[in-house]
């Protein structure tokens, strides 16, 4: 790749990621292509549709996700692991619009936001397994319970969310402890 092409295509990727951040998530590749100081069909090159472009963007925020997971499944109490997990995956979707559209979302433009997603789902279903006696969830409904989360929480007025989460993540701890 030529060395201009490789600046504007870090440029492009760039600015989408600003644009994301900011919770412009419907960014046409137009209007991106007009920030980044490009022609549209450098923008077209880098992201086929504006679906590509959230995708590509987020899959890092999945991959964050991951390594979360990843960390909490070394607690020794499980159930605690994975309402710890959920704790920090609400957070940061509360934090990165668009992150719930992609989570939810079934079918994906981007081979690396899938292969993400398929990585979640395992290290979530891992989270799952240690638990005793079994949760009838697996990986992919526990994303989509997520999802239902943090909708549910983003119902709520901001100075009342963290009560929220907490609350909601309270329900789901006793619904998994075990029965004496």
């Amino acid at each position: 790749m030529r060395a201009d092409a490789a600046r504007n295509r870090q440029r492009i990727f760039e600015e989408a990621h600003s644009a994301i951040i900011r919770g412009e998530i419907t960014l046409t590749l137009n209007e991106l292509a007009r920030k980044a100081g490009v022609g549209v069909g450098t923008v077209y090159r880098v992201f086929p549709t504006q679906r590509a472009m959230l995708e590509s963007v987020l899959t890092e925020a999945v991959r964050e996700l991951i390594d979360a997971a990843t960390a909490v499944g070394r607690h020794p109490d499980p159930i605690k692991a994975l309402v710890d997990f959920l704790r920090t995956a609400l957070l940061a979707a509360m934090a990165q619009p668009g992150l719930t559209d992609v989570l939810i979302t079934g079918s994906d433009e981007t081979d690396s936001l899938h292969r993400a997603k398929t990585e979640l789902v395992e290290v979530t279903s891992h989270l799952l397994a240690r638990i005793s006696p079994l949760p009838t969830l697996t990986g992919e409904n526990l994303l989509k319970l997520l999802c239902g989360l943090i909708h549910a929480v983003s119902e709520h007025p901001a100075e009342r969310q963290g009560a929220a989460i907490d609350n909601y993540l309270g329900i789901l701890q006793v619904g998994l402890a075990p029965t004496p």
